[in-house]
């Protein structure tokens, strides 16, 4: 099943997947996640899938959005980044949460630049944790550090949820799927580092670690979300195929929790849910 934001491009993807693999049941269903009544749709259409079609067994958050400013807004009024990369992949999760027939797994892509270091980070600014209230609200400043951020948002959403569920039953793990060049995630940068990103970077992922190309880290990804070996591992880190440590500061018990409670209240979880 693909979620998807631009319906007729997900067909087409999901057509190119049927032929490609010889599996007639890959489907599409629009998620728009800078829409929390897209993303409540979207998992009631998934919910019915699930109880008549197929089990739900596995969530894959892998969108993320990359803009300039954080002036932007969501439809529901959050600073746009914020909204996409976290909070529309935080309700999507709790929505079907209940639903994921065990062994289930939820695999959220982060990115290499939440460390916020010149090795790890490739030189992007690095994340600026701050009250998630904060963090949620359209201003000005860097949408690069705002998409740092929220990549440090995704990991402690993952540590969060690995916390909260039993690993038998769901598995909760982050993925980094190191830089990938030729992307659409450059659009808004400039002509110049659109250049850099689409026709230099490319060439050198043959011989500089940590760069990788969509069919690798792709490959690495759903790995992670079949692969029988990984049963009941839950809580870590995959930087494309090697099991590691995210930064320090990604294991901020304390700031996970109040994450979880300030998103909880941000995309109007009812009692019901939370409990769930």
């Amino acid at each position: 099943m693909l979620a998807v934001r631009d319906v007729p491009r997900g067909e087409a993807a999901a057509s190119a997947l049927r032929e490609r693999t010889g599996n007639a049941a890959i489907d599409v269903v629009e998620l728009d996640l800078a829409s929390l009544s897209s993303v409540r749709g979207a998992a009631e259409e998934l919910l019915a899938i699930g109880a008549e079609e197929a089990p739900l067994r596995a969530i894959v958050a892998n969108a993320g959005l990359q803009v300039l400013s954080t002036a932007h807004a969501s439809e529901d009024g959050y600073e746009l980044t914020f909204a996409v990369n976290h909070l529309g992949h935080f309700l999507l999760v709790r929505l079907l949460q209940e639903a994921l027939v065990a062994p289930a797994r939820v695999l959220a892509v982060s990115s290499g630049t939440h460390y916020g270091t010149l090795r790890q980070s490739w030189g992007f600014p690095a994340p600026r944790w701050a009250d998630p209230h904060e963090l949620a609200r359209p201003r000005e400043g860097s949408g690069r550090v705002a998409y740092a951020t929220s990549k440090l948002a995704n990991l402690y959403f993952t540590y969060e949820l690995a916390r909260r569920s039993d690993p038998e039953r769901l598995a909760a793990n982050a993925f980094d799927p190191g830089l990938m060049p030729a992307t659409g995630l450059a659009r808004d940068a400039s002509a110049f580092q659109r250049f850099m990103w689409d026709r230099v970077l490319p060439p050198l992922r043959h011989v500089v670690p940590g760069i990788s190309s969509t069919a690798a880290s792709g490959a690495a990804l759903a790995r992670l979300a079949v692969d029988p070996a990984l049963h009941g591992v839950s809580g870590r880190y995959y930087a494309i195929t090697r099991d590691t440590l995210s930064s320090e500061a990604s294991y901020d018990g304390a700031r996970a929790e109040e994450l979880w409670a300030v998103s909880e209240e941000l995309v109007g979880l009812d009692t019901a849910v939370r409990s769930g």
